[in-house]
């Protein structure tokens, strides 16, 4: 028997091997880790675009799509049964294009904000891009869904599954077309970080003699962006080369080993793509200082945005400006006491830290005032 005799029954994968628990348990990390990212997120006072909290949650369907044969509880099962095995070959084989098109959709974000805050103007017809990233990784997934059901309802009397950690319908065009279109998102998302990089970089002097520390943050996790979406890339020609290029002539009993081996390797990347996802977006400081219940009150930039902002930092006055002032607020003070009743209520007054400046509030009132 050869390749192209070789039917699925004879693919047999161990659900308790190394690799499988290896691959369900980074799955697992994976998800649960970014279900945390977007409940602490939610709750953070630092604001975020739409795009972050939809290329998470576009990656947590990822994990769960590879994972329903595990949730089902037919996991051990010799033959799931028919529709469940369906319906995830669909998903899993639309959850990679997608899941890769949300984290593009980010990185397009992510370009938007740095042109915007060097050349102090927006991209033209920004509100209309920012539509098209949030719908567009949501639309391939349900274009793709669909599709991949049709191909498998077609040549229902013949369709098998190969059933490893998921199933995974036996046949060339779904895997042709998922390694394709994430090979074909990732190619502009490395040129676009390559761009963020080498804006950033070449305007370096400025953000370091500024203080907003989080153009630091974004040049890092703009280059683990590059990391990821090459390792990626790889994994997208590696699938490739197994599922399409076996060679018809090889013996049964050298094709099976290779190709366990070739499935459980691709298996352990596919499964690494969330977790790095958890900890590119779950290392953000407001993220880590919540999940860990640190009391620290610490001041954060209240936006992922890479937009400049104006400092609302004031000045003290001159010393005699000072001590001008002082006396206006002893002049007020006494009238306080003087006064039967007033229109207003005068708050805390003092001077500042340094002795220059003052601290206070004036708040006013339709009420009387008393005397304390």
């Amino acid at each position: 028997m050869t390749a192209s005799q070789l039917p699925s029954s004879d693919l047999v994968y161990d659900t308790t091997s190394v690799y499988t628990k290896i691959f369900i348990g980074l799955q697992l990390a994976g998800l649960i880790g970014n279900i945390l990212t977007l409940i602490v997120a939610y709750f953070s006072p630092v604001s975020r675009q739409a795009t972050w909290y939809s290329c998470i949650s576009i990656w947590c369907f990822y994990s769960i799509a590879f994972l329903l044969l595990f949730f089902s509880g037919h996991y051990h099962d010799p033959s799931p049964p028919f529709n469940l095995c369906l319906v995830q070959s669909a998903l899993l084989h639309a959850a990679s294009p997608s899941a890769t098109a949300g984290t593009l959709a980010l990185v397009i974000q992510l370009y938007f904000s740095v042109y915007s805050a060097l050349n102090l103007h927006p991209i033209p017809h920004q509100n209309f891009w920012f539509k098209v990233l949030l719908l567009f990784p949501y639309a391939l997934c349900i274009i793709l869904v669909a599709l991949f059901l049709a191909l498998s309802l077609t040549t229902h009397p013949t369709t098998t599954f190969n059933v490893t950690a998921y199933c995974a319908v036996n046949q060339i065009v779904p895997g042709r077309i998922t390694a394709g279109l994430t090979i074909a998102l990732n190619i502009p998302m490395l040129i676009i970080n390559g761009l963020i990089y080498i804006r950033l970089r070449k305007h370096w002097s400025e953000f370091r003699a500024s203080h907003l520390g989080r153009y630091t943050s974004m040049i890092i996790r703009a280059s683990l962006f590059s990391i990821c979406a090459f390792v990626a890339l790889c994994a997208g020609f590696g699938f490739f080369l197994v599922v399409l290029t076996p060679d018809p002539n090889e013996p049964i009993d050298q094709i099976i080993p290779r190709l366990l081996l070739a499935y459980n390797i691709l298996n352990i990347f596919l499964s690494m793509f969330p977790v790095a996802v958890m900890l590119i977006f779950g290392t953000h400081e407001d993220i880590l200082r919540r999940l860990f219940f640190c009391r620290k009150q610490e001041s954060y930039s209240l936006s992922e945005h890479a937009v400049p902002t104006m400092s609302l930092t004031v000045s003290s006055p001159p010393l005699e400006e000072s001590f001008e002032l002082e006396s206006r607020i002893r002049t007020i003070e006494d009238s306080r006491f003087n006064e039967s009743q007033s229109s207003g209520e005068i708050g805390t007054l003092s001077k500042g830290p340094d002795g220059t400046g003052i601290q206070g509030a004036i708040r006013t009132s339709t009420s009387p005032w008393k005397p304390p």
